[in-house]
């Protein structure tokens, strides 16, 4: 029996002994610290060969701390119906399965069957892939997705929260979530509009918004719709929605009232259109909105800035960016432990997009000393980062490291290989028992 067959063998029987009743308890089995103990097999090989089966659909996954792997076809048998998806983006979304259930219902029931037709409330998305969307971020993806299915249409969100925290990325995840729930139609349409882009001049900023008619302006030649057309039947995002003023929020409450509007400069004809607004703003509501505007949006999420991340989400955000640049330029890239401490301690005030600009700016120095012979690899080193960077070398020796060795398999350094999968980089990088 090979290794993978080992594994496999074991996860198969211990998911077959399962409880309906207490499955939780039966989970403590499932668990990579527990499956090394029974298999032999260490914790690093465990993940790397659990997370190959799961690519490959014969395990299904529990993501979180720590991460469970079952076998589908074990668990369908004990349900007695199909898996609504092989991911599960917490525990408590997998106890689901067991726990919606009541006694005037079959107790083998999926909770997939509860929802209205075509939805399923567990498939999996983008969310899913948010450094931290079962951690930090975990109340603001369960805010986000009860928002999307919440009927008939779903309830207006708005999302707050520092520059670069990732309003933007957030929104495209919920947007996805939507489609991969099926409650938006697969050719369903994300519009949008940066407001701050024409915070100058209102009138430009609602014509772009609303559309114009022929005439209704200097330079209005034909009628032209606006976003909130393109995005009927989807999502339409306003970036920087406090620019709108006071005319503007007027307008927009009547849409999400009554779903309807006139394009400017349009008289006795009124538009009717289905569509889920989601605003980002960098401000507090209270401050630069309406009354009557703020309490047309139910849903407000705010995302924390990168201060009040966890040191493990940064060090993820941190090898997730060195990834994306492996993968861009097509080459390893080298970086020791102290330099990957300086990025997880340095002060960085415009957050998680700030630390995406500043590791893609050390790694284009990298890659200029590497093309023109000054280095022998892609090395990431002390003179590749700016002042604000180094900075953080000085912040990290005056804290204790021990958590970084706690985390990191090895403790000297890494090599990100961008021809593998991120979740394959955090496997070999990061310590199974974090």
């Amino acid at each position: 029996m090979t290794r993978s067959e080992k594994i496999l063998d074991v996860i198969r029987r211990y998911t077959r002994q399962l409880n309906p009743d207490t499955p939780e308890k039966g989970l403590e089995m499932l668990r990579i610290d527990s499956l090394s103990n029974i298999t032999g097999i260490s914790p690093n090989n465990i993940s790397m060969e659990a997370n190959r089966l799961f690519r490959q659909g014969k395990l299904a996954k529990i993501c979180g701390r720590p991460v469970f792997y079952l076998c589908p076809q074990e668990l369908e048998a004990l349900l007695g119906t199909a898996l609504p998806t092989c991911e599960f983006s917490c525990r408590q979304a997998f106890l689901q399965l067991f726990s919606l259930s009541d006694s005037s219902c079959d107790p083998k029931q999926s909770p997939i069957s509860t929802a209205p037709d075509g939805f399923n409330p567990l498939a999996p998305s983008l969310i899913e892939t948010l450094i931290g969307h079962n951690r930090s971020l975990a109340e603001q993806v369960n805010q986000g997705k009860a928002a999307v299915l919440y009927p008939p249409n779903g309830l207006h969100m708005l999302i707050t929260g520092p520059t670069g925290v990732g309003k933007s990325h957030f929104a495209r995840a919920i947007y996805d979530y939507a489609l991969k729930s099926g409650k938006l139609a697969p050719d369903a349409a994300f519009v949008t509009l940066n407001c701050a882009s024409y915070a100058e001049n209102p009138q430009l900023l609602l014509s772009q918004l609303f559309g114009y008619v022929k005439g209704s302006f200097t330079g209005a030649v034909k009628d032209h719709p606006g976003m909130a057309e393109y995005a009927d039947g989807g999502i339409l995002f306003l970036d920087e929605i406090h620019r709108l003023n006071p005319e503007g929020q007027e307008k927009m409450f009547h849409l999400m009232d009554h779903g309807t509007f006139s394009r400017l400069g349009e008289t006795g004809k009124m538009r009717h259109v289905n569509v889920l607004i989601i605003g980002a703003t960098t401000s507090q509501p209270e401050e630069i909105m309406l009354d009557t505007f703020q309490r047309r949006i139910p849903v407000q999420i705010s995302l924390p800035p990168l201060k009040e991340r966890s040191l493990e989400e940064r060090l993820e955000l941190v090898l997730f960016f060195l990834w994306q640049e492996s993968k861009s330029l097509k080459k390893r890239i080298r970086i020791d432990f102290m330099i990957l401490c300086a990025l997880c301690y340095y002060e960085c005030r415009s957050n998680i997009g700030q630390l995406s600009s500043d590791i893609k700016l050390a790694c284009a120095h990298a890659y200029f000393d590497f093309i023109t012979g000054r280095s022998r690899s892609l090395e990431i080193l002390s003179q590749h980062l700016n002042k604000r960077i180094l900075n953080g070398l000085f912040i990290s020796g005056n804290n204790d490291n021990s958590l970084m060795n706690d985390i990191l398999v090895s403790p000297d350094g890494l090599t990100i290989d961008g021809s593998r999968s991120y979740q394959e980089l955090l496997l070999m990088a990061i310590n199974p028992a974090y």
